[in-house]
């Protein structure tokens, strides 16, 4: 086997790892995205919950209760359609590179090195970078939501004792608060880098190979 067909090689065996970094990633993603809707539902059932504790106690109509809260809900699902539409966004995005490094591996042209190089580059930093933009997108949704359900769970606490002005002083502070983020959801995320090392470590190979 010639040079070329020893760098061949490497370079399918480095597509094959990153095809398994890439599922490796959408795994983790996904999970993310459906932590986070199970998230959403739990608070969905609380604002059911508020709006039943405030019309008992302080009757407040549930066209009233549903236009005092519209904006924050809508906010909250405005983030979760910007989440979704960025984690297919990316996994397009993925699909696409694979093809593209598969192409460049089955040609045959003089250029072949130069383009394995131009593709390096392209992983270690775009790549880099879409990661880092889904992930803000999750942890911003997430954060988001979590506010959320602490201001809820705050006036449920108060049962049928709840007063309107709670009310309005809970959606005025979660317009404007921001939390910390979640443990697990972080620890999620921050898995991401260390498939990334690893396959970033893998095309060094092949640079040394092709230099």
């Amino acid at each position: 086997m010639g040079a070329g067909e020893d760098l061949k090689a490497l370079a399918n065996s480095i597509i094959d790892s990153y095809e398994m970094r890439v599922k490796t990633v959408n795994t983790l993603m996904d999970q993310a995205y459906h932590f986070l809707k199970s998230f959403q539902t739990e608070i969905e059932n609380m604002i059911v919950r508020l709006r039943d504790n405030l019309a008992k106690a302080e009757s407040l109509r549930k066209k009233d209760f549903d236009r005092m809260i519209s904006d924050v809900v809508e906010c909250r699902r405005q983030s979760e359609e910007e989440a979704k539409h960025s984690l297919k966004l990316f996994q397009e995005q993925e699909k696409e590179m694979i093809s593209r490094l598969r192409k460049i591996v089955l040609g045959v042209s003089s250029s072949t090195l130069q383009d394995m190089e131009a593709i390096k580059e392209d992983i270690s930093t775009r790549q880099k970078e879409r990661e880092k933009k889904v992930i803000k997108t999750l942890k911003c949704f997430q954060i988001e939501l979590e506010e959320f359900r602490a201001g809820l769970k705050k006036l449920l606490s108060k049962g049928e004792g709840v007063k309107v002005k709670d009310f309005k002083v809970m959606l005025n502070s979660i317009r404007a608060q921001q939390s910390d983020r979640d443990v697990e959801l972080t620890r999620m995320l921050d898995d991401f880098d260390v498939v990334r090392a690893r396959v970033q470590g893998q095309w060094q190979s092949v640079a040394r190979v092709s230099g």
